[in-house]
């Protein structure tokens, strides 16, 4: 199963606003309760140092918007969101479980050792986010047969949940009428979104005339084709 690259910045970054939004207004209502008294300036360091860098590399990709139609597998961004979601449970639990490590140790000992087992992880994620975001060459390139694959798949389950109209677009969608043909469909059958649609089928007039005249390299054309693929499955998924 696959997923658009610009799809998967979006929801990290959604993952880490929400995150950064609960964490920040703990830190805010223990400095205010005055147990940071004396380290405020610690305190806001230490949750600063754990929520930023990676939220703003996230929001950064998500401005720059680079890659907008390579697509990636999905377990893959699985794999990478589980490990932010998991790295994000970890930091509130360490502010969390702050009452309970100061039987042992101050504050600020207790902040220090938590670098240990955070700056690690959060490394890691750093380096996963640069991977997929800011890497010019794609981490998998799926061609025509693959993507025909998906589609195929798609079909299938489509069958299976009984929506009759989205088997019908699926089909088209892998006939030689390819997107030319489901537009057509969608613009019948779709209740919603069809300016959306109208604005791709545009796209895809566009990406044809590219292609005749040879202005972009194939793999270039590949990609693009292979997001307004993407797109127009998501719009033949609210099909009743």
């Amino acid at each position: 199963m696959l997923v658009l690259l610009s799809d998967t910045r979006k929801k990290l970054l959604w993952l880490w606003i929400g995150f950064t939004a609960v964490l920040i207004a703990l830190v805010f209502v223990q400095t205010i309760a005055g147990k940071f008294d004396g380290i405020e300036a610690t305190a806001w360091v230490w949750a600063f140092a754990h929520i930023l860098p990676a939220l703003g590399l996230l929001f950064v990709a998500v401005l720059m918007n680079k890659n907008p139609s390579k697509v990636l597998v999905r377990a893959t961004f699985r794999a990478v969101y589980a490990g932010a979601l998991a790295y994000l449970l970890l930091l509130t639990l360490t502010l969390l479980a702050l009452p309970f490590a100061t039987l042992n140790w101050s504050i600020e000992e207790y902040f220090a050792k938590s670098y240990t087992w955070l700056m690690p992880f959060q490394a890691i994620l750093l380096l996963s986010f640069s991977f997929l975001y800011f890497r010019k060459e794609p981490l998998f390139r799926p061609n025509a047969a693959i993507m025909q694959e998906y589609v195929a798949k798609k079909a299938e389950f489509a069958q299976r949940s009984g929506h009759v109209s989205q088997v019908q677009a699926f089909g088209l969608l892998i006939s030689d009428g390819g997107l030319g043909a489901v537009f057509e469909h969608l613009r019948e059958h779709l209740k919603t979104d069809t300016n959306e649609v109208l604005v791709l089928q545009g796209q895809y007039a566009n990406w044809q005339k590219q292609r005749d005249l040879n202005l972009l390299p194939p793999d270039a054309l590949q990609r693009e084709l292979n997001r307004m693929t993407m797109a127009v499955i998501d719009y033949v998924e609210k099909l009743p």
